[in-house]
């Protein structure tokens, strides 16, 4: 049985809905541990910001009604320097006519209400007693200009970052301003306590002698770095052999010691003669299994067991982590609200990509920068299209949504792109 990608994508957000906990869905965290998570709760501003209104320049702090004293603006304006007022001083007062020194994010005097920049001023030096405005600069001075006023960015108590914000580098930076510690607390989304169950006689843990026949297990650490990042509560991982016996005894075992909302399994579902994951759940669990016209990823097994939401992925690792993003991330977005949904856009190819016939095709491929900001984003293919090829995935970070058929898209063909977990960060250059 056959599925579109996004049939699939419905179903497995179905299916997680059926394990949700609202319990456990909100968690306390300090800041130290909450990177990358989404606040469950509108974080309220303890201070201002800025804390006192500044100046945003190096320059001199005036009162811009010195600058309105001829008719109709005509003539230079001359000030002595009263002071200097430095950055993390305490704000001194201006007296009138005259203008004060003062720096970059400095407290703005007592009486000034703007800044001119030390360029615009002569002598264009702080070393002076007195400043000359020219007629023209003068004419530019209103209350305001290049003040930051206190509490222009948050005012205190007010939202300093509504619920549904993802705590990357600029969130938690304006945590850091607000002056809030790593050991200070905020409200998550919480995801899902999740078994991964990877393996099969060929597989090896990593650090162990590689037989013949043998491979590493890629799929486990994969599936563990993906979730943790995706906002999971716990991720316990079961290694498992290809003897369904053995496999349905460790399940249970598993399962009634982890108390998972989620199961997700890798591997063991295509037709093959020892698909051990298939053989078991169709027998003890209710269960689908059947193709999503896609490449990679097309078998896919979706059900449940012991009343727990069950994602059986595909076994190749490019297929498990295209999986992840395709079906697993809009599921958790959506049901758990532990990560930020897919955000799909748009770049043009940088060359010629031939479709399949009768299924979506999802590349990897890395975006290419550019200095004209009038030229739309461009993006590269990296590796092949087979499913195997880890290492080219991993140096990826978008996918391309090629469509279905068998007719070659042309260099500048506009494409869907998903920029994905765990992609490289470095953009590659047209010359690369």
């Amino acid at each position: 049985m056959s599925r579109s990608i996004d049939d699939h994508a419905a179903a497995v957000c179905d299916a997680l809905a059926h394990g949700y906990d609202a319990a456990v869905a909100g968690l306390e965290l300090p800041l130290a541990r909450a990177r990358g998570r989404v606040l469950a709760r509108d974080l309220t501003a303890p201070i201002s910001l800025p804390p006192f209104t500044n100046s945003q320049m190096d320059g001199f702090a005036v009162r811009s009604s010195e600058f309105r004293r001829t008719p109709d603006g005509e003539g230079n304006v001359t000030l002595p320097v009263s002071g200097t007022q430095a950055a993390g001083a305490a704000p001194s007062a201006l007296a009138p006519g005259t203008a004060m020194a003062v720096m970059t994010g400095a407290a703005l005097p007592a009486g000034a209400d703007a800044v001119i920049p030390v360029e615009r001023v002569t002598p264009s030096s702080f070393d002076t007693d007195r400043i000359t405005v020219t007629a023209e600069n003068a004419a530019t001075i209103d209350p305001g200009t290049f003040v930051r006023a206190e509490g222009s960015d948050v005012e205190r108590g007010s939202v300093a970052l509504p619920a549904g914000t993802t705590l990357g580098p600029a969130a938690l930076g304006a945590c850091a301003a607000l002056g809030l510690d790593g050991a200070a607390t905020v409200t998550v989304r919480n995801g899902p306590a999740v078994l991964v169950v990877t393996g099969g006689d060929e597989v090896l843990a990593a650090g162990q002698p590689l037989e013949p026949g043998a491979i590493y297990d890629a799929n486990g650490p994969l599936l563990e770095a993906w979730l943790e990042e995706a906002g999971a509560f716990s991720v316990t991982t079961l290694s498992v052999t290809d003897d369904p016996e053995e496999f349905s005894r460790r399940l249970r075992k598993a399962v009634a010691g982890a108390a998972p909302h989620l199961i997700i399994t890798s591997g063991g579902i295509s037709a093959g003669a020892f698909e051990v994951v298939r053989v078991t759940l169709e027998r003890e669990a209710q269960m689908w299994f059947g193709h999503v016209a896609m490449q990679p990823g097309g078998p896919q097994g979706l059900g449940v067991y012991r009343d727990v939401p069950v994602v059986c992925l595909p076994g190749n690792p490019v297929s498990t982590w295209v999986s992840c993003e395709m079906f697993l991330r809009p599921a958790l977005a959506d049901v758990w609200g532990c990560c930020t949904p897919p955000r799909w856009a748009s770049a043009v190819l940088a060359e010629p990509v031939r479709g399949l016939p009768g299924r979506t095709q999802l590349r990897r491929g890395v975006l290419e920068t550019t200095d004209d900001a009038a030229r739309e984003p461009v993006v590269r293919c990296v590796g092949g299209a087979s499913s195997h090829l880890l290492m080219s995935a991993a140096r990826a970070n978008v996918l391309l949504r090629i469509p279905a058929g068998a007719n070659e898209l042309t260099s500048g063909t506009r494409v869907q792109i998903l920029p994905v977990s765990g992609g490289a960060i470095r953009q590659e250059t047209a010359s690369e």
